[in-house]
């Protein structure tokens, strides 16, 4: 006797399958508005795993927001939320992977400053701008000018002045042309009047433990080095906000030094997924990662890492991102920072 060969399809497309049968069956007899289809499809996100890239290597501020969400999304879920690190090219790569992926919302990232300004500073993109859309703002990090032993100065005063009488010679580490921390150097460069060499790295790992080997002189990072500076391997000279930081009154502002005006800066980061994604997706992801930012935990584990943890939603976040890629555009006019 013959047997008919049997094709197993997985559970996930069985699931999908059945949804839109029944969904489909239900508006053709009246019985379900085509609001009540688009709710009830939603209820069905997520089905199986969702992924997270970051365009950075491991171990990086990124990565580590990136993966406290995903354990927090994935309770909220029920599915997995897997974190991937595909560094490279200014966060160009992993962006481009995000842009190409399915437009189903299983697929986002987390991001950073580069995604406003890697546009203005790059002649092609693997990806076009338009492709993503901001999803959710979480976090962010003023800058904090830092210094090795490499350098006696112990203010931003005598850094300007040691800069100006040795142009060129010194060195600032970043974590990538378009990052927080090379924007914050040419900007403190272009309003002191100094010359700086800039030396990029792939991420904050690399940058970090050069930084603290002696290899560069100074590095713009976030509060959270601020313990190398408590165990005397660096000194904290100034931060780029307008008034001192409640956590680190201390510490001057650049802005008091006088010879540096308007170096104000952060890093910041938020979540991004396809413009293609339907809208009604888009909003419901981003109400699960407001709901994870929004919580007191996350609030205290965002301040850990060194952050002022905040929750912007889509809206606020285009805002957001609007007025960085303009006031940063300026600067990296100004600088003629171009990336071939």
């Amino acid at each position: 006797m013959a047997i008919e060969p049997t094709y197993f399809l997985p559970r996930v497309i069985l699931r999908r399958v059945a949804t839109c049968a029944m969904a489909t069956a239900l508006s053709l007899t009246g019985l379900i508005s085509p609001q009540a289809w688009a709710q009830t499809a939603a209820q069905t996100f997520p089905d199986h795993a969702v992924q997270v890239v970051v365009p950075y290597p491991p171990a990086g501020l990124t990565d580590n927001i990136a993966r406290y969400f995903a354990v927090k999304l994935k309770d909220i879920w029920n599915q997995p939320v897997v974190v991937e690190n595909k560094p490279g090219a200014s966060a160009t790569l992993g962006a481009s992977i995000v842009a190409r992926a399915a437009p189903d919302g299983y697929t986002l990232m987390v991001g950073s400053v580069g995604m406003a300004t890697n546009p203005l500073m790059f002649k092609e993109l693997p990806y076009k701008a338009s492709d993503l859309t901001p999803l959710a703002l979480v976090g962010l990090a003023p800058n904090v000018l830092y210094v090795n032993g490499s350098l006696s100065v112990k203010s931003v005063k005598e850094l300007v002045e040691y800069a100006k009488q040795n142009p060129g010679k010194v060195t600032y580490a970043s974590t990538g042309f378009g990052s927080s921390p090379h924007l914050a150097g040419e900007l403190f460069a272009s309003s002191a009047g100094v010359q700086l060499l800039h030396v990029p790295y792939k991420g904050t790992s690399a940058a970090l433990a050069d930084f603290l080997g002696g290899q560069v002189n100074i590095f713009f990072d976030t509060m959270q080095s601020m313990r190398y500076v408590q165990e005397g391997k660096i000194r904290a000279l100034g931060v780029t906000t307008e008034k001192r930081l409640a956590d680190a009154p201390e510490l001057p502002t650049i802005e008091e030094s006088d010879v540096a005006p308007g170096v104000i800066s952060s890093s910041w980061f938020g979540y991004f997924i396809q413009t293609a994604v339907p809208e009604a997706r888009r909003k419901q992801i981003a109400e699960a990662v407001l709901k994870v930012a929004n919580e007191k935990e996350t609030q205290e584990k965002l301040k850990s890492f060194g952050l002022i943890p905040v929750a912007l939603d889509p809206v606020e976040y285009q805002k957001f991102m609007d007025a960085e890629t303009k006031r940063w555009g300026a600067v990296i006019k100004a600088q003629n920072i171009k990336v071939d």
